[in-house]
């Protein structure tokens, strides 16, 4: 496959300067266009580079299998090479564009926007014809591969504010900024993000002037949160004690499940299911720990959850916790191969192998 010819021009700093001296910050765009998203995947580097004001920004920038490179300073956007024939779903091509980014242009803080198809736990970022998608497990040992570990990663994507998503990313980036729903038009509103971006000195701050900037945006960007993976142990820890309840409970499942039915899913559960089958971790909470005719000990984790979740997660919508889980609705075994396909991916992710939610799972939707 080849490689990108680098243009040779100068960045506006030594890579070699000392690190005092480098920009704050600067952001990194790694976007994917499927042929549905073309045209907002252009828009929204475009409103970037029409507003440029802020924080240095470097793009690749993928549609119809090929891809280019840019930088946002200054004047206006430079190319960064030529175009060159690529698969964005690669996890090799994250790879290479974080090594080459943060190689050209070093800065003290790095935040990576990661822009396309978002699927929560199945992964994100599509090839041009949606026949491959990056799995999340990929994803992160492409992040952890970089040369420097990014304060902030960015889901530019729907459905991302998982916390099986949260699980797989703590420990190679520090925080997380994504939709619980679908984004649209040109999704999040990086532009007016970037122009203040110097004003913060942490990940979290940056998370966070994201997150207000969308929700002052809801027609393009709802249910967006910050997620602070630097205190998601205790987070996953308590989730973990929610799950040894409900494996401790079986006797109260119908209970649980007919409060699970009260919740609204952040997204369509009729549409793309069972992958898109995910509730409101709060609300799941919320609806647990009120009800008087479950176990005491059920009801002390969920609100113990509910309280933890106020500790590391953002919310923009103050309707939600900000923070979404993989609930299906039916019994993976009764969904014939996308059951199936569910299953896999779902086992292949760390939040499996760390929590008990996989049985926990099995229990709240029968076998």
């Amino acid at each position: 496959m080849p490689n990108y010819l680098l243009s040779g021009l100068r960045p506006w700093y030594s890579p070699g300067m000392d690190a005092a001296a480098r920009p704050p910050w600067t952001v990194l765009v790694y976007t994917s266009a499927s042929r549905d998203l073309e045209a907002a995947v252009r828009a929204s580097v475009d409103e970037l580079a029409d507003r440029f004001q802020g924080a240095p920004v470097v793009v690749q920038e993928g549609w119809g299998g090929q891809a280019r490179r840019l930088l946002l300073q200054g004047a206006g956007p430079t190319a960064q090479g030529e175009l060159a024939q690529v698969d964005m779903s690669r996890p090799q091509c994250l790879r290479d564009f974080l090594t080459w980014s943060m190689g050209k242009f070093p800065s003290q803080h790095y935040a990576l926007v990661l822009g396309g198809h978002g699927a929560g736990f199945p992964g994100a970022i599509t090839n041009s014809d949606r026949t491959a998608m990056m799995r999340l497990p990929e994803l992160a040992e492409a992040i952890g591969s970089a040369p420097q570990r990014p304060d902030l990663t960015v889901f530019n994507t729907c459905l991302m504010a998982q916390a099986e998503v949260a699980e797989q990313l703590a420990p190679v980036t520090d925080t997380l900024v994504a939709s619980q729903g679908k984004l649209l038009g040109l999704g999040l509103p990086l532009a007016a993000w970037s122009q203040r971006l110097h004003a913060t000195v942490s990940g979290p701050q940056a998370a966070d002037l994201l997150v207000y900037e969308s929700a002052r945006e809801p027609g393009r960007s709802p249910r967006v949160a910050s997620i602070d993976l630097q205190r998601w142990p205790q987070m996953r820890d308590q989730a973990e004690k929610l799950a040894q309840q409900v494996l401790a409970h079986p006797q109260a499942v119908p209970l649980l499940r007919q409060s699970l039915t009260a919740c609204t899913p952040p997204w369509p559960r009729a549409a793309e299911r069972p992958l898109s089958d995910m509730l409101d971790l709060g609300d799941v909470a919320r609806s647990w720990a009120g009800d008087v005719r479950l176990p005491d000990g059920l009801r002390t984790a969920a609100r113990d959850t509910q309280q933890q979740l106020a500790r590391c997660v953002h919310s923009g919508d103050p309707a939600g916790s900000g923070l979404s889980l993989f609930l299906p609705a039916r019994p993976l075994s009764q969904l014939g191969s996308l059951g199936a396909q569910a299953r896999t991916l779902y086992e292949a992710t760390r939040w499996s192998e760390k929590t008990s939610w996989g049985a926990a799972l099995e229990l709240l939707m029968g076998s």
